[in-house]
């Protein structure tokens, strides 16, 4: 008979990582309105105020340059934030990934936690989603062609254990499924922080070379 298998360990905290997901997507748009406010500044007043002080092409030159280098920053910036909100596909064989080895030693340090009672590995939490589906597949239709109570209410049991099972699996699927994907964003988030750092080095660099040549005007 079917045993129900979420009796020995609780159901996976649901929405966890779904809700870190949307505050590190929430950091990422501020970063983008934070960098769209500065390119608008140096598209826009910031270079009007200074051009009555270009003469001629010495002073042209160095300050478009400046102006072209300093928006190429901004728009660098704006590019590597975008990515963290760009939409990503996880899969379990996501867990392969390089990127994602630090997730990888958290689950092999305790796999029981993400996969409770369905085996110590992704392929096998996979498997079982299928097998305790099938089951109950099988259970349901047995039950349907089964007339003696005495059985029905047998097969009903088995039945109701399988799909129980069928859900716990799922559900820990899904939550695995959940905590890769924000793994990822997690990883891209990071990685964005980074070149907004350089990107704001450009930025200023191609500020100071249009001070420079307004400046000498």
């Amino acid at each position: 008979m079917v045993q129900p298998l979420d009796q020995f360990l609780g159901q996976p905290a649901a929405g966890a990582a779904q809700a870190a997901v949307a505050d590190m997507r929430a950091t990422a748009r501020w970063s983008v309105a934070t960098t769209g406010a500065v390119g608008g500044l140096l598209l826009g007043g910031f270079p009007l105020t200074a051009v009555g002080k270009i003469h001629g092409t010495a002073d042209i030159l160095p300050a478009v340059g400046g102006l072209v280098v300093a928006v190429a920053g901004v728009a660098w910036a704006l590019w590597s934030t975008g990515e963290v909100l760009t939409p990503r596909f996880a899969t379990l064989r996501s867990l392969a990934d390089p990127a994602l080895a630090d997730l990888r030693a958290e689950i092999d340090a305790a796999p029981e936690t993400f996969f409770g009672p369905f085996g110590r590995t992704a392929g096998q939490l996979e498997a079982a989603c299928r097998e305790h589906t099938d089951v109950a597949v099988r259970l349901a239709a047995l039950l349907a062609r089964e007339h003696d109570e005495e059985r029905r209410a047998g097969l009903s049991r088995g039945l109701a254990d399988a799909r129980a099972n069928a859900a716990h699996a799922t559900a820990r699927r899904r939550a695995l499924l959940e905590l890769v994907h924000a793994w990822q964003v997690r990883r891209a988030l990071r990685r964005a922080r980074i070149h907004t750092l350089l990107a704001s080095v450009v930025v200023v660099t191609g500020a100071v070379l249009f001070l420079l040549a307004t400046d000498g005007g």
